[in-house]
């Protein structure tokens, strides 16, 4: 039987000819997955023998990933602001970028600390932020809203795993449309939304693992990848608490667009925060006072 190291060194060879990067570390985890051991096991016992059908299940999941797959579908995990978080091909991966809107909201809703805060998120996906935020804020009350059935079984599945189950509601529909079923006009302290803003004519630039494997409706927003913030922007103020903030992610060169549309609305800027490239990424905004 091959040992882990030669397991390993296979992997490697097979993800580099595939111009997969970082193939080290990526066959490593994926034999992590299989054995069901953790990377301090992989490297003090690197000489223990691999089992036959683990080998065969490992080299198959080698292909996958060489073939493009995200490391994340075919491990059916990935970390979120310290949080496991299970995702499928029916949810987008979370980002890194999208833990300083997590940051963000948790300033925000969490002062004062005893204040217990009404949150909506608009197209939760994986449930990434309604789940970090409802784990960081056992007082809040969480909406979760997503278009796909599909994601929020995903985001209803990782409430599970973190138990705030009892403390998140999810709701399908679109956009700002299950809070206006909910009847909760002037009711939420603060919307958050992570929605697509990637521009359609971009597609050809973007990553093979993302633009084969990932979901389109939560990527791509029309032309020039605003078309979600047009529907938003005009309608969110209507379901704030009055000074109740929106919370939103966007796309590199999207600030001033964004400052734009709410222009004439009942919105306000409070900041914009970069993210480690310098972008702005993270802009918060503020339902103005009457």
């Amino acid at each position: 039987m091959p040992s882990i190291a030669e397991v390993i060194t296979e992997g490697a060879a097979r993800l580099k000819a595939s111009a997969v990067a970082d193939e080290r570390r990526t066959a490593g985890v994926l034999l992590c997955h299989v054995l069901g051991i953790d990377r301090t096991h992989l490297l003090t016992r690197s000489e223990d023998p691999v089992a036959f059908s683990d080998y065969g299940t490992y080299l198959q999941l080698i292909e996958r990933r060489a073939a493009g797959e995200p490391l994340q579908y075919i491990t059916g995990h990935q970390e979120f602001y310290g949080l496991d978080f299970a995702v499928t091909p029916d949810v987008l991966i979370p980002r890194p970028e999208t833990e300083f809107l997590v940051e963000r909201v948790l300033k925000l809703a969490g002062d004062p600390p005893e204040a217990s805060p009404l949150i909506a998120d608009i197209g939760t996906g994986s449930g990434c932020i309604a789940v970090t935020l409802a784990a960081h804020l056992p007082r809040a009350r969480v909406i979760a809203t997503d278009i796909s059935a599909a994601a929020l079984e995903v985001a209803r599945a990782n409430a599970r795993r973190h138990r705030v189950s009892d403390r998140i509601e999810f709701v399908e529909g679109d956009a700002l449309e299950p809070l206006a079923r909910l009847g909760l006009e002037e009711a939420v302290d603060v919307l958050a939304s992570n929605p697509p803003y990637v521009e359609a004519a971009t597609s050809q630039l973007i990553q093979r693992e993302v633009i084969e494997w990932e979901p389109h409706t939560a990527l791509f927003a029309g032309a020039d990848g605003l078309d979600f913030y047009r529907r938003l922007l005009p309608s969110a103020a209507r379901y704030l608490k009055p000074r109740g903030f929106l919370v939103i992610e966007i796309g590199r060169s999207q600030l001033d667009a964004i400052l734009s549309m709410i222009r004439g609305t009942a919105l306000e800027l409070v900041d914009a925060t970069p993210d480690l490239q310098g972008i702005p990424r993270t802009v918060c905004l503020r339902r103005a006072a009457k």
